[in-house]
């Protein structure tokens, strides 16, 4: 019942985003264009200071954001590796790191973690919920790795893939995301109050509109691509994303565990169950932005959506038997 919740609650509503964005392009034609314009300097940067702002940061967990960074560097090697063994140009190689080592974070896992931890079997007779601010802190932590790492290392990978090193991070530095990065941690330490300005409320109803606007565009992409679901390479990155993504979170978990300073069985199931999300839909966004095999982007991101609706319910039940709790 908890998983058909996040079906419900999570998934379909992204996919009713995407239908409409195709219809709409398909009886309107849209302009895609202005739309990730006004993602990447309005909508993007107000998500990015929002979700950080608000996030509560503990920096106890920050072995989570350093074991993240370690997941994200293999898959990214790995995704170099297969790149190089299928022989794909460079910018497909750049799409296809970016379709695997990037998930969809802030749209599903974060949700997905309060869902599963709020239900049997994390109740406690009194219906309270005794695992829950430790699910959350540790899916925070790794919301906002995430965060940092797509709106900067993912922008680059998707503008390298058609321009050199040089120009993509002279386009980097004309977007917004890195000086809110730079202003949002500043705020955070010297303890400013933004809540209190009258422009928070700006953040706050942009970053709430961030998860239609970018799956409305996901659709009117869809619908100018070229789309057979037949990929081998799409299926390929599907593949790397959602199983071996988890195999590879499982292994690394083990590892620290056994040789490092270890996590609890609640930050372990939560590791590994964020490591079962689909693709982020903005490498969709960037490689649009940088026309950079859209068609293959925009295909893996469905496919990983729609086959993630059966893959995270084999991940969620491992991470009950492989991390145990109590």
């Amino acid at each position: 019942m908890a998983f058909l919740s996040i079906i419900t609650d999570n998934i379909l509503p992204l996919i009713l985003f995407v239908v409409i964005g195709y219809f709409m392009d398909r009886r309107f034609q849209l302009a895609v264009a202005s739309l990730t314009k006004l993602t990447f300097f309005i909508v993007l940067p107000c998500f990015i200071f929002y979700s950080i702002y608000c996030a509560k940061l503990d920096m106890n967990l920050a072995n989570v954001f350093l074991f993240c960074c370690v997941q994200m560097a293999v898959l990214g090697a790995l995704g170099a590796f297969i790149g190089k063994l299928r022989r794909f140009a460079p910018g497909k190689t750049e799409a296809f790191k970016n379709g695997t080592m990037f998930s969809n974070n802030g749209n599903i896992g974060v949700a997905l973690v309060a869902l599963i931890f709020t239900n049997a079997p994390y109740i406690s007779a009194d219906g309270t919920t005794p695992y829950l601010a430790e699910a959350l802190a540790a899916s925070t932590m790794t919301l906002v790795q995430m965060n940092l790492t797509l709106n900067t290392l993912g922008l680059y990978q998707a503008g390298k893939g058609r321009l050199s090193p040089r120009d993509t991070i002279r386009v980097i530095l004309h977007m917004p995301v890195l000086y809110t990065l730079c202003a949002v941690f500043t705020i955070k330490i010297i303890g400013f109050d933004m809540t209190a300005t009258p422009i928070w409320p700006v953040f706050e109803n942009c970053a709430n509109a961030l998860v239609a606007i970018v799956m409305m565009a996901l659709g009117m992409q869809i619908h100018r691509s070229r789309i057979s679901f037949g990929d081998a390479d799409a299926w390929l990155g599907c593949f790397v994303r959602l199983v071996v993504g988890p195999a590879l979170s499982w292994a690394l978990i083990v590892l620290w565990n056994t040789f490092g300073t270890g996590f609890s069985a609640v930050t372990s199931q939560v590791i590994l169950i964020m490591s079962c999300v689909p693709s982020a839909v903005n490498s969709v966004l960037y490689a649009v932005e940088f026309h950079n095999y859209e068609d293959f982007a925009t295909e893996l991101v469905m496919m990983s959506t729609f086959l993630s609706c059966a893959t995270m319910t084999v991940v969620i039940y491992a991470a009950r038997v492989l991390f145990p709790i109590g």
